[in-house]
């Protein structure tokens, strides 16, 4: 049973709720512990351990010690000076930090998730990689609502201007555009509509026409699909039904606007990576793959699993390194 279904979500809440909340509440209250990061999984690896991820029915014991640490598992433990942003080209940087070759990551919170995969890529193809994000904030130019604060997010337009400003003067060999997609509401409805596919389409494509006058490759990561529950949590109350905390793929309760980003580099000629087959089968994303947590919340992946994934990243980013 998976949680994708209305009748399906009404039943954990009805017999779950309580432990829920005290899992919350254990949960939050834990402290940071940063993970020791493993070796990167092979293409054949990771297809298979996603491909058996939906049977599998309860939490290993070596997976169930790591459920209550998985929430910490994320990159403003491992990496804290990200834990606020990254806002100019020295805040936030990785890879080989001496190498003239630089590849430029832009996005929100995405970007950060990244971290893991692209600082071994930058190590290994000995390419600096500069993180540019704002909490929230798309790399599609778009002029978002903060619905935290009832406000237009004016900061992160203003912000992504100039981030593009110094894109193009710096030329670096590569420019990553990541975001997630799903829930964006826009300043022009006050917080009221999300962009449409269209709309975001448009936004990403002329980021990519703005990128232009920095020479760089530009490549779209794109979005993962978001799970209704967090797993962590999810699988601490269902440590035996580890299917209950499932969601179809595509899910429909959190639709991405994936497609409207591989509309956007097909148009612009730009390569467009799916992360999709490496975290869910054809119908289902599972929220344990193999040994892997795969999330830390509803939408962003662990560092554990995020570094488990740099050697495909490597291989489907190749043509812009």
């Amino acid at each position: 049973m998976s949680l994708g279904g209305g009748a399906a979500r009404r039943r954990w809440f009805g017999s779950a709720a309580i432990a829920f909340l005290a899992l919350t509440v254990t949960l939050v209250g834990a402290p940071a512990m940063a993970v020791t990061l493993p070796p990167a999984g092979t293409s054949t690896a990771i297809a298979q351990a996603v491909a058996k991820s939906t049977s599998i029915q309860r939490l290993t014991s070596t997976v169930a010690r790591k459920v209550f640490n998985a929430p910490n598992d994320n990159p403003a433990v491992d990496y804290p000076k990200t834990k606020n942003g990254c806002l100019t080209l020295t805040a936030c940087v990785f890879g080989d930090k001496v190498s003239s070759k630089v590849i430029v990551v832009l996005g929100d919170s995405h970007a950060q998730m990244w971290i893991p995969t692209l600082n071994r890529i930058g190590v290994t193809k000995q390419m600096r990689v500069i993180i540019l994000f704002m909490a929230r904030c798309p790399a599609a130019t778009l002029d978002v609502w903060l619905t935290a604060y009832n406000k237009a997010y004016t900061a992160c337009s203003s912000t992504r201007s100039g981030w593009i400003t110094a894109i193009d003067s710096l030329h670096p060999v590569t420019v990553l555009l990541t975001d997630h997609t799903n829930g964006v509401t826009s300043a022009a409805s006050m917080g009221t509509q999300q962009f449409t596919a269209p709309q975001w389409q448009a936004g990403m494509q002329t980021t990519i026409t703005d990128l232009q006058p920095s020479n760089a490759k530009i490549a779209i990561i794109g979005d993962t699909n978001t799970f209704n529950l967090s797993p962590p949590q999810c699988l601490a109350a269902y440590p035996h039904k580890v299917q209950t905390c499932s969601v179809p793929n595509p899910n429909p309760l959190r639709p991405s606007l994936a497609s409207a980003e591989q509309a956007a580099a097909k148009a612009a000629a730009v390569l467009y990576v799916n992360p999709t087959k490496w975290l869910c089968t054809s119908t289902t994303c599972a929220p344990v793959i193999g040994s892997f947590i795969v999330y830390y919340d509803t939408f962003h992946l662990t560092c554990s699993y995020a570094a488990y994934l740099s050697g495909v990243m490597q291989t489907a980013l190749k043509r812009v390194l």
